[in-house]
């Protein structure tokens, strides 16, 4: 399935929605992952603090998660994974290890949402608890297919997700400029990305 590249204006964010070849299944499992006090509708909300909202009290960064192995839909995940630290205090690399227990909670082809700042955009660095930034690259690296025949599969862990589609999420003065002048700005202008959000799927072996 070819990569579904968009562009969006403000802060607008699309969900999810099951392809023409994925049938989804009755009473499927969607967790909204660390999402504090704000779920998203049909989600049911995980995070370490126990606010009003949330469903499952659990800390992201204690593995395994409470959840059974191949038994998730769809996971959402808004603005957490630049908080995970480089690396874990047993010396595992921290969003290696986060992936690995998204793809083991995944039913096959199960998805996840994730939105990051762009590592383009002052909100990427201005947080002072963001670890790492994420780029239009990073979970290429989670791709076996993609790794395989890089011959560095021998270093991001034990998952394998098809990235389904890539959104940048632009300032609102961008929405009337033409095309070729948005893009090239995108390519090499600070602050013209704020957001990035990928869709995952788990790849069936």
């Amino acid at each position: 399935m070819a990569l579904e590249e968009k562009i969006e204006f403000g802060t607008a964010g699309q969900l999810i929605t099951a392809d023409e070849s994925f049938t989804v299944p009755q009473g499927l499992l969607r967790y909204d992952l660390a999402c504090g006090q704000t779920p998203k509708d049909g989600f049911k909300g995980v995070d370490r603090v126990p606010v009003a909202g949330i469903d499952i009290v659990h800390d992201l960064l204690e593995f395994p998660w409470p959840f059974k192995d191949s038994s998730v839909y769809e996971f959402n995940c808004e603005h957490f994974v630049e908080h995970i630290p480089l690396t874990l205090p047993n010396g595992d690399n921290g969003l290696i290890r986060f992936m690995e227990e998204v793809y083991r909670c995944l039913m096959p082809r199960g998805m996840i949402r994730i939105v990051a700042p762009h590592y383009m955009s002052c909100e990427a660095w201005q947080d002072p608890t963001h670890c790492r930034v994420i780029t239009d690259r990073t979970f290429l690296y989670f791709d076996r297919t993609v790794m395989v025949a890089s011959k560095l599969d021998h270093y991001t862990g034990d998952c394998d997700f098809e990235q389904l589609s890539r959104t940048f999420t632009l300032g609102p003065e961008w929405e009337g400029k033409a095309d070729e002048a948005r893009n090239w700005a995108m390519r090499h202008y600070w602050n013209v990305v704020k957001e990035i959000q990928f869709v995952l799927r788990k790849r069936v072996k």
